[in-house]
């Protein structure tokens, strides 16, 4: 089996360094810097990698794409000769709907995309953050569609445990975007929000650590995230409304002394994360 790994970041680099194994398979990967594939070569994560995407992806089983989600796209749609009959290719874009949309417009039928998603990371990238204990206890979301042969998405499940990943959970596009618009969007917008607010310049000696934990996530790759952003917006909208209307009980609250009415929210919130904690 030949894997080509198209991008070398953060996960992509992760991938490489635990896959070695895998089905015996040769590990290709593309970068658009032909230093970063010498080091992973350097370093054995691959086995073999270029600077030209078409060079990789030629007679590869399964293809992993790891660039931003249009770039993704970009790649498939520029380079379709270069795709086999039968492959396999794969993702691990925080976007789903629109990536099976995009690849459905432009993949033949003899060729199979299944979306995926390890939720994973850490707050740098690069192939240089990238480490094989990345996936460790890590959930993998699965997103296949009726066009999917069952073969193929047992073997993303099979990659999935292979690198390490505790959990993989099989859903559906629409509920990956709805739900990730909130564990993970939503988070990235309110401590954007947090930070866009000019009292945080005033706060340096009067944190005990809350607003350290509830910002962790506003240092930012801005590129990527408002591209998932927009191509997520309806569910990440609906999930700020949402989030709006809590604030909105809140302040009402607030503004009418109305202590009663906070305890409730603040015992139904600890009582829904313990829950959460739990399960």
């Amino acid at each position: 089996m030949k894997v080509a790994i198209i991008g070398l970041g953060l996960i992509g680099g992760s991938i490489a360094r635990r896959l070695r194994g895998f089905h015996n398979c040769t590990i290709s990967a593309y970068n658009r810097t032909a230093e970063t594939v010498l080091l992973a070569k350097q370093d054995g994560a691959i086995d073999e990698g270029s600077s030209d995407v078409g060079e990789v992806m030629d007679n590869a089983d399964l293809i992993i794409l790891c660039l931003y989600p249009q770039l993704n796209v970009d790649m498939v749609k520029n380079n379709l000769s270069h795709i086999k009959p039968g492959a396999v290719i794969t993702d691990v874009s925080g976007v789903k709907g629109f990536m099976i949309d995009e690849m459905s417009k432009i993949l033949p039928d003899n060729v199979d995309f299944i979306g995926a998603h390890p939720m994973a990371g850490r707050e740098v990238g690069g192939y240089q953050s990238s480490t094989d204990t990345l996936f460790n206890k890590a959930s993998f979301l699965i997103t296949p569609t009726k066009k999917n042969k069952p073969e193929n998405i047992a073997l993303i499940r099979e990659l999935a445990e292979y690198i390490g990943c505790k959990h993989v959970v099989t859903t559906t596009p629409e509920e990956h975007d709805a739900v990730i618009a909130y564990t993970s969007q939503l988070m990235h917008v309110v401590a954007v929000a947090l930070c866009d607010n000019p009292m945080i310049e005033r706060s340096t000696f009067f944190s005990a650590g809350s607003l350290r934990d509830c910002t962790r996530v506003a240092i930012i790759n801005a590129q990527m995230w408002s591209e998932l952003f927009v191509e997520n917006k309806e569910q990440l909208v609906n999930r700020i409304h949402e989030m709006q209307a809590s604030l909105g009980k809140i302040a009402e609250a607030v503004e009418n002394s109305d202590r009663e009415k906070l305890e409730e929210i603040m015992t139904h919130a600890t009582s829904q994360k313990m829950k959460w904690l739990m399960e």
